[in-house]
């Protein structure tokens, strides 16, 4: 599929200028096809009975994972379908051993929600969340983590692309430093996942955490989580549930018609990454959805999609040079991401005008800050074209 014609899967952009995927995506009609479908099915019931039921729509959601691994370069026991990025975010701070005086890095430029989880256990249990100071609006490198690690450091949870900057982290560097160490790496990839080539085959870490409501335009409620297999087979989650467990022979719904089954009995779960699932009835409409977004994503290509939103980066940073624009956002490739900060006021309130007579204009992008560092943020996906960046600019020349 081609990048035109999977514009076209995007009803959304027909009224708009949709530069925001970074904050909330779009939806593809084929995530809504497939959730209809799933409805249909939960509809009509039409599946011999209600225990095939459950197995069919179990199937459906199964969807995703696959679809997850190939995207990632990954194997599907590595793969567990999660709620959201908070959702996973939790699953790792629950499962990594912490103890009383033990710090975990967070970097000053992080969404607020890579934090929450580490703060709450300071406030629980002692452990210190302790920060790493980023320098040259936004830059954020290995060594910065480095020189923040002592003794008592168990985990890093970094954002490998900084939603407030665009900055996208070489993870290779900092994921070394972690595996030598023995520190556990907990990476929120959401704004850099399907938009940008990841290979978990060649990079470490311990977790790597995405929901599917951003650049990887899945409906809300399901995300992805990579578990590395360190930490499968040290590292045990907080809750079970038995769809985690090693199906029976026969299945399910052979199982629970057996007369002498009982719940007192040795529950040995596998070692994949399905045993971090709440492994019960689970959000399969928002599963199926997010299966055919990632199904969508592959089609098209994760090559070609970072081939066609660098090209539309490098488009727009010339013609924000031209408007007078200055961009906070680094420009070396190997830093960049969909995202684009920029200012064209230095009064923030300026800017927030500025704002808001783009979004008059139908024209959808956002501002965003931590730190004292952002301005205005523009998403590049994909689906965008050449003429969405000239629309912008055109809009920004004429209310200046």
């Amino acid at each position: 599929m081609d990048l035109t014609e999977a514009r076209q899967s995007f009803p959304g952009l027909a009224n708009k200028v949709f530069l925001d995927a970074a904050a909330v995506s779009l939806t593809p009609v084929q995530a809504r096809a497939g959730i209809e479908e799933f409805l249909d099915l939960a509809v009509s019931g039409d599946a011999g009975d209600a225990s095939r039921l459950h197995l069919a729509m179990d199937d459906m959601r199964g969807e995703a994972i696959e679809e997850a691994a190939r995207l990632l370069n990954t194997r599907v026991e590595n793969i567990a379908l999660i709620e959201s990025t908070s959702h996973g975010l939790n699953i790792a701070a629950n499962a990594i051993p912490l103890n009383s005086g033990d710090n975990v890095l967070v970097a000053d430029t992080e969404y607020l929600q890579v934090a929450i989880p580490w703060s709450k256990k300071g406030e629980s249990m002692g452990l210190e969340t302790k920060p790493v100071r980023s320098h040259d609006e936004g830059v954020l490198t290995a060594d910065d983590f480095a020189a923040a690690m002592d003794s008592r450091t168990q985990a890093v949870c970094v954002s490998s692309v900084q939603w407030c900057s665009g900055y996208r982290m070489d993870m290779k560097p900092l994921a070394e430093i972690c595996r030598d160490k023995g520190i556990w790496l907990v990476v929120d990839a959401i704004q850099e996942m399907g938009a940008l080539e990841i290979d978990l085959a060649s990079q470490h870490a311990d977790f790597v955490i995405a929901g599917g409501h951003k650049w990887l335009n899945a409906p809300f409620g399901c995300g992805v989580m990579f578990v590395s297999d360190h930490a499968l087979a040290e590292l045990e989650p907080v809750s079970h549930g038995y769809l985690a467990l090693e199906p029976p022979d026969g299945g399910w719904g052979a199982y629970f018609q057996t007369p002498d089954i009982t719940p007192y009995r040795d529950y040995v779960f596998p070692r994949t990454a399905k045993k971090f699932e709440i492994a019960g009835t689970s959000n399969y409409p928002g599963a199926v959805g997010f299966g055919k977004s990632l199904k969508l994503v592959n089609t098209v290509g994760i090559r070609n999609a970072e081939r066609h939103i660098r090209k539309l980066t490098d488009l727009l940073h010339d013609e924000l040079d031209k408007v007078g624009a200055r961009i906070v956002t680094k420009r070396d490739p190997q830093h960049r991401s969909g995202i684009t900060i920029f200012r064209c006021y230095e009064d923030r309130a300026r800017d927030l005008a500025l704002l808001d007579k783009l979004l008059d204009d139908r024209i959808l992008v956002s501002i965003r800050y931590t730190s004292n560092i952002g301005g205005l943020r523009v998403s590049t996906h994909y689906y965008n074209s050449e003429d969405d960046i000239m629309k912008l600019i055109d809009a920004i020349r004429q209310h200046r």
